[in-house]
Protein backbone atom coordinates (compact mmCIF):
# COMPACT_ATOMS: atom_id res chain seq x y z
CA UNK A 1 0.00 0.00 0.00
CA UNK A 2 1.28 3.24 -0.96
CA UNK A 3 0.46 6.54 -2.59
CA UNK A 4 -0.63 6.75 -6.55
CA UNK A 5 1.17 8.31 -9.20
CA UNK A 6 0.77 9.47 -12.54
CA UNK A 7 2.81 6.49 -14.13
CA UNK A 8 0.08 3.77 -12.47
CA UNK A 9 -2.18 2.03 -14.30
CA UNK A 10 -5.35 1.88 -12.05
CA UNK A 11 -7.15 -1.69 -12.40
CA UNK A 12 -10.73 -3.18 -11.57
CA UNK A 13 -9.95 -4.57 -8.09
CA UNK A 14 -10.49 -8.03 -9.62
CA UNK A 15 -8.25 -7.94 -12.75
CA UNK A 16 -6.10 -5.76 -10.33
CA UNK A 17 -6.00 -8.61 -7.30
CA UNK A 18 -5.90 -11.43 -10.35
CA UNK A 19 -2.51 -10.37 -10.77
CA UNK A 20 -1.06 -9.39 -7.74
CA UNK A 21 -2.46 -12.96 -6.80
CA UNK A 22 0.69 -14.67 -7.69
CA UNK A 23 3.15 -12.11 -6.10
CA UNK A 24 0.62 -11.27 -3.10
CA UNK A 25 2.30 -13.46 -0.19
CA UNK A 26 6.16 -13.05 -0.87
CA UNK A 27 5.25 -9.36 -1.47
CA UNK A 28 7.01 -6.76 0.67
CA UNK A 29 3.95 -4.82 2.09
CA UNK A 30 4.34 -2.99 5.24
CA UNK A 31 0.50 -2.56 5.65
CA UNK A 32 0.03 -6.58 4.83
CA UNK A 33 3.02 -7.10 7.67
CA UNK A 34 1.18 -4.59 10.29
CA UNK A 35 -2.20 -6.02 9.76
CA UNK A 36 -0.70 -9.87 10.05
CA UNK A 37 1.23 -8.88 13.52
CA UNK A 38 -1.81 -6.76 14.63
CA UNK A 39 -5.16 -7.80 13.35
CA UNK A 40 -4.87 -11.94 14.91
CA UNK A 41 -5.07 -11.14 18.90
CA UNK A 42 -8.44 -9.33 18.26
CA UNK A 43 -10.28 -12.92 17.50
CA UNK A 44 -7.58 -15.26 18.32
CA UNK A 45 -9.79 -16.64 20.80
CA UNK A 46 -12.78 -17.74 18.07
CA UNK A 47 -12.62 -21.92 18.85
CA UNK A 48 -15.17 -24.03 17.09
CA UNK A 49 -16.95 -20.91 15.72
CA UNK A 50 -19.08 -20.47 12.33
CA UNK A 51 -17.25 -17.57 10.93
CA UNK A 52 -17.29 -15.94 7.83
CA UNK A 53 -14.33 -13.59 6.09
CA UNK A 54 -14.86 -11.28 3.35
CA UNK A 55 -12.47 -10.54 1.35
CA UNK A 56 -10.00 -13.43 2.40
CA UNK A 57 -7.32 -13.13 -0.30
CA UNK A 58 -4.93 -16.01 -0.27
CA UNK A 59 -6.30 -16.76 2.99
CA UNK A 60 -3.61 -15.06 5.70
CA UNK A 61 -6.20 -15.02 8.75
CA UNK A 62 -8.33 -18.32 7.24
CA UNK A 63 -5.52 -20.49 7.73
CA UNK A 64 -5.27 -19.40 11.35
CA UNK A 65 -9.32 -19.30 11.68
CA UNK A 66 -9.65 -22.91 10.31
CA UNK A 67 -6.55 -24.22 12.39
CA UNK A 68 -7.84 -23.14 15.57
CA UNK A 69 -10.81 -25.20 15.00
CA UNK A 70 -13.11 -22.90 13.35
CA UNK A 71 -14.92 -23.44 10.17
CA UNK A 72 -14.53 -21.00 7.93
CA UNK A 73 -16.37 -19.20 4.72
CA UNK A 74 -13.95 -17.28 2.50
CA UNK A 75 -15.75 -15.10 -0.01
CA UNK A 76 -13.11 -13.08 -2.44
CA UNK A 77 -13.81 -10.93 -5.45
CA UNK A 78 -10.47 -12.98 -7.02
CA UNK A 79 -10.73 -15.64 -8.70
CA UNK A 80 -6.61 -15.80 -8.79
CA UNK A 81 -6.33 -14.84 -4.87
CA UNK A 82 -8.61 -17.82 -4.31
CA UNK A 83 -6.79 -20.76 -6.10
CA UNK A 84 -3.69 -19.19 -4.23
CA UNK A 85 -5.69 -19.63 -0.63
CA UNK A 86 -7.01 -23.39 -1.95
CA UNK A 87 -3.58 -24.44 -2.45
CA UNK A 88 -2.83 -23.92 1.71
CA UNK A 89 -6.37 -24.38 2.94
CA UNK A 90 -6.43 -28.28 1.35
CA UNK A 91 -7.75 -30.76 4.20
CA UNK A 92 -9.02 -27.75 6.70
CA UNK A 93 -12.73 -26.90 7.37
CA UNK A 94 -12.89 -23.79 4.52
CA UNK A 95 -15.60 -23.16 2.06
CA UNK A 96 -14.32 -20.87 -0.35
CA UNK A 97 -16.89 -18.10 -2.59
CA UNK A 98 -16.02 -16.32 -5.22
CA UNK A 99 -17.71 -12.87 -5.96
CA UNK A 100 -18.78 -9.74 -4.67
CA UNK A 101 -20.54 -9.49 -1.48
CA UNK A 102 -22.27 -6.44 -2.06
CA UNK A 103 -24.04 -7.56 -5.38
CA UNK A 104 -25.71 -10.38 -3.39
CA UNK A 105 -24.21 -13.19 -3.82
CA UNK A 106 -25.49 -16.29 -2.03
CA UNK A 107 -22.95 -17.01 1.17
CA UNK A 108 -24.84 -20.12 2.41
CA UNK A 109 -23.64 -21.71 5.36
CA UNK A 110 -24.99 -18.89 7.95
CA UNK A 111 -26.17 -17.37 10.22
CA UNK A 112 -21.92 -16.77 11.12
CA UNK A 113 -20.73 -16.81 14.71
CA UNK A 114 -18.15 -14.01 13.76
CA UNK A 115 -17.38 -11.78 10.82
CA UNK A 116 -13.74 -10.72 9.70
CA UNK A 117 -12.23 -8.67 6.81
CA UNK A 118 -8.81 -7.16 6.72
CA UNK A 119 -8.02 -4.59 3.95
CA UNK A 120 -11.11 -4.30 2.01
CA UNK A 121 -13.39 -1.41 3.52
CA UNK A 122 -11.11 0.71 1.34
CA UNK A 123 -12.38 -0.40 -1.76
CA UNK A 124 -16.20 -0.29 -0.51
CA UNK A 125 -17.99 2.76 -1.85
CA UNK A 126 -21.25 2.13 0.02
CA UNK A 127 -20.35 1.43 3.71
CA UNK A 128 -23.96 1.46 4.99
CA UNK A 129 -24.72 -1.35 2.54
CA UNK A 130 -21.69 -2.97 3.24
CA UNK A 131 -22.62 -3.28 6.87
CA UNK A 132 -26.18 -3.79 6.50
CA UNK A 133 -25.32 -7.25 4.68
CA UNK A 134 -22.75 -8.32 7.02
CA UNK A 135 -25.13 -7.75 9.79
CA UNK A 136 -28.58 -9.74 7.85
CA UNK A 137 -25.12 -12.88 7.48
CA UNK A 138 -24.66 -13.04 11.71
CA UNK A 139 -26.22 -14.00 13.99
CA UNK A 140 -27.53 -11.39 16.76
CA UNK A 141 -24.74 -10.06 19.03
CA UNK A 142 -22.12 -11.47 16.51
CA UNK A 143 -18.81 -9.81 16.42
CA UNK A 144 -17.37 -8.09 13.32
CA UNK A 145 -13.66 -7.60 13.31
CA UNK A 146 -12.21 -5.10 10.89
CA UNK A 147 -8.85 -3.93 10.37
CA UNK A 148 -8.09 -1.18 7.73
CA UNK A 149 -5.32 0.99 6.47
CA UNK A 150 -5.47 4.21 9.04
CA UNK A 151 -8.35 6.74 7.25
CA UNK A 152 -5.21 9.25 8.10
CA UNK A 153 -3.32 7.76 5.55
CA UNK A 154 -6.22 7.17 3.12
CA UNK A 155 -6.88 10.85 3.58
CA UNK A 156 -3.57 11.24 1.77
CA UNK A 157 -3.64 8.91 -1.12
CA UNK A 158 -2.59 5.89 0.10
CA UNK A 159 -4.27 3.15 -0.97
CA UNK A 160 -3.65 -0.61 -2.13
CA UNK A 161 -1.06 -1.01 -4.68
CA UNK A 162 1.89 -2.77 -6.38
CA UNK A 163 4.32 -3.85 -9.06
CA UNK A 164 3.64 -6.67 -11.06
CA UNK A 165 6.53 -8.82 -12.77
CA UNK A 166 7.12 -6.85 -15.67
CA UNK A 167 7.70 -3.89 -13.68
CA UNK A 168 4.08 -2.16 -14.12
CA UNK A 169 2.81 -0.40 -11.08
CA UNK A 170 -1.28 -1.24 -11.06
CA UNK A 171 -3.56 1.00 -8.74
CA UNK A 172 -6.29 -0.30 -7.16
CA UNK A 173 -9.71 1.28 -6.81
CA UNK A 174 -10.20 2.87 -3.46
CA UNK A 175 -12.52 5.28 -1.34
CA UNK A 176 -10.71 7.43 1.09
CA UNK A 177 -13.14 6.78 4.40
CA UNK A 178 -12.87 8.84 7.69
CA UNK A 179 -13.45 7.65 10.69
CA UNK A 180 -16.82 9.29 11.17
CA UNK A 181 -17.70 8.16 7.58
CA UNK A 182 -16.97 3.95 9.42
CA UNK A 183 -18.56 4.53 12.48
CA UNK A 184 -21.38 6.55 10.98
CA UNK A 185 -21.93 3.54 8.64
CA UNK A 186 -21.61 0.74 11.07
CA UNK A 187 -24.41 2.20 13.65
CA UNK A 188 -26.91 2.88 10.63
CA UNK A 189 -26.81 -0.84 9.60
CA UNK A 190 -27.32 -1.21 13.34
CA UNK A 191 -24.14 -2.32 14.71
CA UNK A 192 -22.75 -1.18 17.50
CA UNK A 193 -18.73 0.05 18.02
CA UNK A 194 -16.79 -2.36 21.10
CA UNK A 195 -13.73 -1.26 20.67
CA UNK A 196 -11.44 0.98 18.22
CA UNK A 197 -7.79 1.21 17.89
CA UNK A 198 -4.90 2.91 16.19
CA UNK A 199 -2.66 0.63 14.81
CA UNK A 200 1.19 2.55 14.90
CA UNK A 201 4.40 1.42 13.13
CA UNK A 202 6.32 -0.24 15.64
CA UNK A 203 9.61 -2.44 16.52
CA UNK A 204 8.04 -5.49 15.40
CA UNK A 205 6.96 -4.13 11.91
CA UNK A 206 10.57 -2.78 11.47
CA UNK A 207 12.34 -6.16 12.50
CA UNK A 208 10.86 -7.60 9.45
CA UNK A 209 12.09 -4.85 7.23
CA UNK A 210 14.56 -2.34 8.20
CA UNK A 211 13.19 0.20 5.32
CA UNK A 212 9.49 0.48 7.35
CA UNK A 213 11.22 2.53 9.82
CA UNK A 214 9.82 5.48 8.43
CA UNK A 215 6.69 4.03 9.55
CA UNK A 216 7.72 3.78 13.31
CA UNK A 217 5.76 5.57 15.36
CA UNK A 218 2.39 6.50 12.23
CA UNK A 219 -0.68 5.56 12.10
CA UNK A 220 -0.72 1.84 9.73
CA UNK A 221 -3.89 -0.01 10.56
CA UNK A 222 -7.65 1.11 12.31
CA UNK A 223 -9.06 -1.86 14.00
CA UNK A 224 -12.53 -1.82 14.90
CA UNK A 225 -14.75 -4.42 16.62
CA UNK A 226 -18.34 -4.25 16.28
CA UNK A 227 -20.92 -6.25 17.56
CA UNK A 228 -24.99 -6.75 16.35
Amino acid sequence: MTNANHDQTVSTNEAGYNRWSRLYDAYPNPTVAADDLAFPPFWAHLFGMNVLEIGCGTGRHTLKLARAGNRVTGVDLSPGMLEQAALKLAGLPVTLIQGDVMAGIDIPGGPFDAALTALVIEHISDLTGFFARVKALLKPGAAFYISEIHPDRTATGTFAHFKDEDGQEVALAGYPHSVADVETAAHAAGLAIEQSRDVLGNDALVALNPKWERHQGRPMLKIWVLRG
